[in-house]
């Protein structure tokens, strides 16, 4: 015998499934699922966290040395040492040989850092800083000095490979070592105008990359066509310090504690930006608010009381009170109301 499921039949069950499946997601709380169904969030204390991630260029002064001489070499310290100018790097035991020009590989890393005012010649370190024997051939244009004329579209074209220079011979004028200032430096990014609103010159951050956390802070900020180019200070050393350029890195904002709030439930009225409260029996009212900090999905808003632009106290929403997600209906009655009025 043959069951006959009409359409009528076959939607039902449709509804019936997708139903159960948005209770089972909502049960298991899935992310999104369990305020699909809220219409209101109860206000509660807590601590919000904005950061943004992007790729950064460190920016430092680095010196890149020359052998004085042709001959073999030996180094008298370990790469990743801080050094103090004038410390004996490399020693050089000259080979009789005629000098003869440096070879083909380091010729092109050369070129792109003729004037450099950091490309010296000799044995022993021109500044205080961390030793190490690689370059890239980019330390001019990734100078202190040339910070203002770093750009976005030129920095991501650049061919950023390094060139181990520890051997055990060299030629007169060939790379040997370099020595990175780490008493300042900085990391450039470039970042869309909304993640750049997030962060204020002058305001301390930190910027984490891989497992380092390192103290940072804000030093500029200028619009570079559709971006923001956003310039870190930093004056701490960490492990990879001296082979760094190319970073992924996260800025975070220090942390902000206060009242939390989903940015759906924020409306402005009159120009004042606020929610509405709905009360034990139903009503609903209209409450200014002031953010302390957002990061485009929830904010941390004052408790209890705020003090406006005109310096006057305003009375605010408290814990445990009760806001609407989605209050334009809420508004829009209540406009009504007022011009009925």
């Amino acid at each position: 015998m043959k069951i006959k499921i009409t359409k009528k039949t076959r939607r039902i069950i449709a509804i019936y499934l997708a139903v159960l499946v948005i209770l089972y997601l909502a049960a298991f709380q899935i992310p999104g699922m369990t305020t699909l169904f809220e219409t209101t969030q109860v206000l509660e204390n807590g601590t919000l966290e904005v950061s943004c991630e992007a790729t950064g260029y460190v920016v430092k002064d680095e010196a890149v040395c020359t052998a004085p001489a042709t001959g073999e070499i030996s180094y008298t310290t370990e790469s990743g040492t801080v050094v103090k100018k004038g410390t004996p790097i490399v020693r050089i035991e000259e080979s009789g040989e005629k000098d003869k020009e440096a070879a083909g590989k380091y010729r092109d890393y050369l070129d792109r850092l003729k004037n450099y005012p950091l490309l010296t010649e000799g044995s022993d370190a021109p500044i205080s800083g961390v030793f190490s024997t690689e370059i890239d051939g980019y330390e001019k244009y990734f100078s202190i000095d040339n910070l203002d004329k770093i750009k976005k579209e030129k920095t991501e074209e650049l061919s950023l490979g390094k060139l181990e220079l520890d051997r055990k011979s060299a030629v007169k004028g060939e790379p040997v070592f370099k020595i990175s200032s780490d008493d300042k430096w900085y990391v450039v990014c470039w970042l869309e105008k909304g993640d750049a609103d997030k962060y204020s010159e002058g305001e301390e951050v930190r910027l984490t990359s891989g497992e380092n956390t390192l103290d940072a802070k804000v030093d500029s900020k200028k619009k570079e066509g559709e971006f923001v180019k956003v310039v870190l200070y930093l004056n701490v050393y960490y492990e990879d310090f001296s082979r760094a350029r190319e970073m992924e890195i996260t800025i975070v904002q220090s942390n902000t504690t206060g009242l939390i709030v989903d940015n759906e439930c924020i409306i402005k009225k009159d120009g004042q930006q606020g929610v509405y409260v709905r009360t034990k029996d139903g009503d609903t009212y209209f409450k200014p608010i002031k953010v302390k900090m957002s990061n485009g999905e929830q904010s941390v808003i004052y408790d209890s009381i705020f003090v406006n632009d005109k310096y006057e106290q305003v009375e605010t929403v408290t814990v445990y009170q009760e806001v609407l997600r989605h209050p334009e209906e809420a508004l829009e009655e209540d406009m009504k109301k007022e011009a009925a009025d």
